[in-house]
């Protein structure tokens, strides 16, 4: 209703500067007729180019402005695949989200993509607290977070912060942080990255380097992201030198 009301508003003040505009053309040329002063009509020129510009510019602004309050869910296909997302929708739980024909979907697009096995056995999806994620992350050394005063606080470890997803090879899950909510194609990202680290894993893959395992998780991701107009620099402020020290080999 407010929309609705906004945009009554703005067409109401577009047609009331149109109408200016009329007017102040009505009166310059009914001065120019006139034997009244030819001053009164030069002055009435700037006046009238301003009212037209103002009334275009606002005519504009409140065209994209419906076109964005018009903006609802929508469909989107995985290319390769029969699976449609839907973005933009009603909020869902997270474990919702993640359903076989779309973890189906990601593999299928993968293999597509990127050369990896077909598979078809899915990942084990489990939702962890932050600090749950961060002693996978670091093998189960990291001591819990502790505040000033010496007890515990969740908030006070900034390492679980900079972890979103971790894959576990022996138990074949994907572990995710509790407050992944699935609502933008960045966050579905990280879903691609871990999964093809599940497809990896079962294929049997070997690797050089940890880092050489990364490489193709992350040129999945950043494919993906592409997708949606995103980038790992936008989405994820990580830049090109930090995402190489990633993804290569060192020694």
């Amino acid at each position: 209703m407010d929309e609705f009301l906004g945009g009554v508003d703005c067409g109401r003040i577009v047609v009331a500067l149109f109408l200016a505009v009329v007017a102040v053309t009505y009166w310059r040329l009914d001065d120019q007729v006139s034997s009244g002063s030819r001053r009164r009509s030069r002055a009435s020129t700037p006046a009238n180019y301003k009212l037209a510009a103002l009334a275009t510019a606002l005519s504009f602004t409140c065209a994209a402005t419906a076109a964005a309050d018009q903006v609802g869910p929508r469909k989107v296909a995985i290319p390769g695949t029969n699976y449609d997302m839907l973005l933009g929708g009603a909020a869902t739980e997270p474990a919702a989200l993640l359903t076989r024909p779309f973890l189906a979907a990601i593999a299928t697009w993968l293999s597509a993509e990127f050369g990896l096995p077909a598979l078809d056995r899915h990942p084990r999806i489990e939702f962890v607290p932050p600090q749950r994620l961060a002693a996978l992350r670091y093998g189960g050394l990291l001591p819990p977070a502790t505040t000033q005063n010496g007890r515990s606080d969740q908030d006070a470890e900034a390492p679980s912060r900079d972890t979103v997803a971790i894959y576990s090879d022996s138990e074949r899950t994907i572990y995710l942080s509790n407050e992944w909510t699935g609502k933008s194609p960045a966050d579905l990202s990280v879903i691609v990255h871990e999964m093809v680290h599940h497809i990896q894993n079962l294929a049997g893959l070997r690797f050089e380097c940890p880092q050489e395992r990364e490489k193709v998780a992350y040129a999945a991701q950043e494919r993906w992201l592409a997708l949606f107009g995103g980038s790992f620099a936008g989405d994820f402020e990580l830049d090109g030198f930090s995402l190489l020290a990633k993804t290569k080999c060192f020694h």
